[in-house]
């Protein structure tokens, strides 16, 4: 594995660990004030994002770095990203009992995080 995909993958972890810490947040406030299951909903909608980061990032340092290459690596990720995160949206909302709100609450506080880990680390 070259440098360039190996601390891409490095970033990829750092920007999941940072969507998850967000979602903690999001879900310790649902714990408070909405109980375990709410909770659970928000941890879930949050780990679907921060896995859909990691798949990503695993498909596009899967290649080399020529411009056709990588455009490949990219296109693929951001295809499998997508497909994961709406088939584990809709596992969750319609076989995990997951409540709807926590769980899309939990979703855009795992994206925000990824938000806020561009700003951190370059």
């Amino acid at each position: 594995m070259n440098v360039t995909a190996r601390r891409g993958k490095l970033l990829a972890l750092k920007f999941a660990s940072t969507q998850m810490a967000c979602t903690a947040l999001a879900a310790l406030v649902f714990l408070v004030s909405s109980g375990m299951n709410a909770a659970r909903s928000a941890v879930a909608g949050g780990l679907i994002i921060a896995l859909g980061t990691l798949v990503f990032a695993w498909r596009l340092f899967a290649t080399d770095w020529p411009a056709a290459s990588a455009a490949r690596g990219f296109y693929a990720g951001e295809l499998l990203k997508w497909i994961w995160v709406v088939g584990a949206l809709a596992l969750a909302l319609t076989r995990g009992g997951m409540e709807p709100l926590p769980l899309l609450i939990g979703l855009l506080a795992g994206q925000c995080g990824f938000w806020v880990a561009m700003g951190i680390f370059k």
